[in-house]
C-alpha cells in the first residue's frame, strides 16, 4: 500500500530528531507545532475509487483468481451500505456488465471531508479510507530501542510511548452499525483525553518507516499516524 508520504515524512521526521538525546521537552515541542490537521485514525474501505458499481468483482475477469474477486464483494457488500446509513455515501441503482441491477455508490458532501485516496503506481489500483480527528501530542514518554528479526532481518527498533488528547471524532463514527462492524473495533466514545499510544520505528538504508502502532483502529489502513 502507498503510504501519505508528505505528512509521514514530516511526522518521522518529528518523531526522530531528538530521539538520540532523548530530550523529551523538545520532542513535544515539535510533535504538537508539526502535528496540526494530521489524521488520527483511518477506516480502510477498499481497493476502489467512487463513484463504485456494487457489481461482482470478477466480472470479466479470470476464473482462477475468482475466489479473490468473491472475497473483495463480500467484504464491500458489508462495508459500502454502513457507510450509506452513517451519511458518507449514497446510492442509485444502475446496470451493471452482465446486465443485472446493482447499487451505484457516490460520495455524499459529508463523506467528500473524509474519504482519502492512494494510488498504487506498481498494482495500478486506487485505495479509499475514511480518515478522521486530531492529536493532540501531550508528552513523549520513553524512547527506547531492540534489536528485532520481525522485518525479515537483524535490525534495530525504535519504539516511542506517547500521550495524547483527541479532538474532533465526528458524530458519525459513534453510529451503531458501524461499531458492529468488527473489522474496524472501534472502541472509543467522541473526544478523549490524556490517552496512551506507542509507535514503531524501524531504519533501513537511511530512513525511518513505520510498521504500525499498538494503539489505533485496524485491522488494514493505508498509512499509520500517531
Amino acid at each position: 500500500m502507498q503510504l501519505s508520504r508528505l505528512k509521514y515524512a514530516i511526522l518521522l521526521a518529528l518523531l526522530l530528531l531528538l530521539s538520540s538525546c532523548q530530550d523529551y521537552k523538545g520532542m513535544k515541542a515539535r510533535l504538537v507545532n508539526g502535528y496540526q490537521g494530521l489524521d488520527a485514525y483511518c477506516l480502510f474501505v477498499g481497493r476502489i475509487n467512487f463513484p463504485y458499481l456494487s457489481q461482482p468483482y470478477g466480472l470479466g475477469k479470470e476464473k482462477e483468481y475468482q475466489e479473490y474477486y468473491d472475497s473483495q464483494t463480500h467484504e464491500l457488500n458489508e462495508l459500502l451500505p454502513v457507510f450509506e446509513q452513517v451519511g458518507l455515501l449514497n446510492s442509485v441503482t444502475a446496470e451493471g456488465q452482465d446486465g443485472q441491477s446493482y447499487p451505484l455508490y457516490s460520495l455524499t458532501e459529508e463523506g467528500k471531508k473524509y474519504i482519502r485516496l492512494s494510488y498504487s503506481e506498481e498494482k495500478r489500483i486506487t485505495y479509499a479510507q475514511f480518515c478522521f480527528g486530531r492529536r493532540e501530542i501531550l508528552d513523549v514518554t520513553n524512547i527506547r530501542d531492540r534489536e528485532t528479526d520481525f522485518y525479515g532481518g537483524r535490525t534495530t527498533e525504535t519504539i516511542v510511548d506517547f500521550t495524547y488528547n483527541l479532538y474532533d471524532v465526528p458524530v458519525w463514527v459513534s453510529h451503531p452499525a458501524l461499531r458492529k462492524i468488527k473489522y474496524y473495533n472501534i472502541y472509543f466514545n467522541g473526544d478523549e483525553k490524556n490517552q496512551k499510544g506507542q509507535v514503531y520505528l524501524t531504519k533501513k538504508d537511511g530512513t525511518y518507516y513505520n510498521y504500525g502502532t499498538s494503539v489505533s483502529i485496524e485491522t488494514i489502513r493505508l498509512g499509520y499516524y500517531l
